[in-house]
């Protein structure tokens, strides 16, 4: 079906998003949990909620003292949670932790189902309900482990790293000694890594050409072999402690060079071992697949458990498909539909504006216009950053990091000038990183004041299709033109139902890149350049664009819901706060949740 020529100007933006016992037994009673067992203490009224409480408490604490990047990033004063201190580590990645995991995963589910779920507290059975959820979904991991990519262009550790490494907080001199101790361990973590990428070899589950290609080119733009005082760890580095008022200037200069040091003899050395790891597998022919997932061994079964994990949909993926599609072929009765109405409307889609507003200045306006349909506040603190130019090819258009749990710092919002219109897109972009997407989802759900431990599991579908929901209803707050700005929305939804086809057909049904170039032609993409990229970034991401679409589609189906349940009493706004305090978990537990949140809301 040949489709208008505005469908052939497919978004490539979306191209480039793609965004864990110590068990204390006390008697029954009116309990406090001591606050050194959490800096929050609360009354209980059973065991059961003692319990379950210090079970999570410890988690919590466990899990980030295996991950000492984490913990910096997620705590601000790890001392108050019972945290050792003492011995900062990168952790641990091989093969067999890998394997051992589902033993953990059911020993947690156990535990949990010994439990007596209905003496919890409301908030404790939510946290119950999605730790059994998020260890459900991981159950497969350890069997089909040797098909995850730690390695991949966009959402790959390599390409992650410098940027954790760049934002890591220096608070206190121990903070800045312990920075130096993780960057001296990188050589053997990256080894640990490409040991990894060697057993994947052997056992034919090897990344792809291109994917390969790619990654060395990523790793050799970021260490920079000309000047390593260009690198942007050492200039980050530089500037953090420049900074610093409680370090005296001989002090200052001793970090630096040691900063330096383990740049040449860490960092540097294990982002090489990386290039040499892989061009040596690549050279011996063990990029042997060029295809989808499902081409590898295990690779259909391991793309069914990314596909559960990153949507936190309950529905397969074949069912998920049928959703898409029928998505998609609204979008084109909407387009066929805007278009009849109004036929200059062509010719407004095509003309690109560019937007002389700061971010700053965009986010404020986002702010105002949002609030009538979010729960938004005007006091949110961030800073707009910009991607190092060494990193700029490869990572995202932009993307947020949150603060620490335990403080009031700035949120952190950075933006790829080097990304497909940069300008024009700037508007939705921060609408889907800032307000009302990732920025808001992430400070309103933390003072909803959930237990510790749930800003630790990650639900990709609920984060990254909030982020795309409010994205796609930001244009209405961009475009007074309300058909135009319904237009770009269906645009956009309509492109991402493509990637999110592809992702499918490649990973899962086999296309190869032929077929999935002929896919394309059917929907008026035509450029092989686009077709090859889209083919090539979905054997990159498998599932990743699933994660924002379905997760996006998993939202309004559950807001029709909603309408049809509450009738005349349904209110947008209501809807939201509801969603948003429920806060990230499977879709099942949400729609479990979200009626409840939704009329205390109201009574409150």
């Amino acid at each position: 079906m040949k489709l208008f020529s505005f469908f052939s100007k497919i978004n490539k933006k979306i191209l480039l998003f793609v965004s864990l016992f110590l068990i204390f037994a006390v008697s029954v009673g009116l309990l406090l949990l001591p606050s050194k067992d959490t800096p929050t203490a609360r009354t209980y009224e059973n065991n059961t909620q003692y319990t379950f409480d210090s079970y999570t408490n410890e988690l919590f604490s466990w899990q980030l003292s295996s991950d000492w990047l984490s913990m910096h990033f997620y705590l601000e004063h790890p001392e108050d949670w019972n945290i050792d201190m003492s011995s900062p580590t990168l952790g641990e990645y091989s093969h067999k932790s890998m394997k051992e995991s589902q033993k953990y995963y059911i020993n947690q589910i156990n535990y949990l189902k010994s439990l007596n779920y209905k003496e919890l507290y409301p908030n404790q059975q939510l946290a119950y309900d999605t730790l059994i959820s998020s260890f459900t979904s991981q159950l497969d991991f350890g069997d089909l482990c040797l098909c995850s990519q730690v390695l991949s262009p966009t959402t790959g550790l390599q390409a992650q790293f410098p940027v954790l490494l760049s934002e890591y907080a220096f608070n206190s001199q121990t903070d800045i000694e312990h920075y130096l101790t993780l960057l001296s361990q990188v050589k053997d973590y990256f080894s640990q890594i490409c040991e990894f990428q060697v057993t994947k070899a052997k056992n034919d589950s090897f990344i792809s050409s291109f994917c390969c290609d790619k990654i060395i080119a990523q790793c050799k733009d970021f260490i920079n072999e000309k000047n390593i005082k260009e690198n942007l760890l050492y200039t980050s580095f530089y500037n953090r402690i420049s900074d610093l008022k409680f370090l005296s200037s001989q002090k200052k200069k001793d970090y630096v060079q040691k900063n330096q040091e383990a740049l040449q003899n860490s960092v540097i050395p294990g982002y090489r071992q990386i290039i040499s790891t892989l061009s040596d597998l690549k050279e011996k022919g063990y990029c042997k697949n060029e295809e989808g997932l499902c081409k590898l061994k295990n690779g259909k079964s391991y793309y069914e458990y990314l596909v559960r994990s990153y949507t936190g949909s309950s529905r397969n993926i074949l069912e998920q498909k049928a959703m898409i599609q029928t998505q998609l072929a609204k979008d084109v009765r909407t387009m066929y539909s805007l278009l009849n109405v109004s036929p200059e409307l062509e010719k407004k889609f095509s003309t690109v504006e560019q937007t002389t507003l700061k971010p700053e200045e965009i986010l404020k306006q986002l702010s105002k216009k949002a609030a009538k349909d979010f729960p938004v506040d005007d006091d949110y603190t961030f800073t707009i950053k910009y991607v190092d130019k060494s990193l700029e090819n490869h990572l995202s258009p932009a993307f947020y990091m949150s603060p620490p749990i335990d403080s009031d710092s700035k949120n952190t919002i950075y933006i790829n000038n080097a990304s497909p219109n940069a300008s024009q897109s700037l508007f939705t972009t921060l609408a889907h990183e800032g307000i009302p997407g990732h920025m808001f989802q992430s400070d309103y759900f933390s003072k909803t004041n959930p237990l510790p431990i749930r800003h630790l599991l990650n639900f990709g579908g609920y984060s990254e299709g909030w982020a795309t929901y409010t994205e796609l209803l930001s244009y209405q707050y961009a475009y007074d033109d309300t058909q135009l700005a319904n237009a770009y929305a269906c645009n956009s939804s309509y492109s991402l139902a493509l990637y999110s086809l592809c992702d499918i057909g490649v990973n899962y049904e086999g296309w190869s890149r032929k077929e999935t170039i002929k896919f394309l032609s059917n929907y008026s993409i035509e450029d092989e350049s686009v077709c090859n990229s889209i083919f090539e970034a979905v054997v990159e991401e498998p599932a990743n664009y699933l994660q924002y679409y379905v997760g996006y589609l998993e939202i309004v189906d559950l807001k029709n819901k909603m309408l049809k349940k509450y009738g005349p009493d349904f209110h947008l706004k209501d809807f939201h706060k509801a969603f948003l305090s429920v806060g990230p978990t499977s879709f099942d537990v949400v729609e479990k949740w979200i009626c409840y949140f939704y009329e205390k809301n109201i009574k409150d």
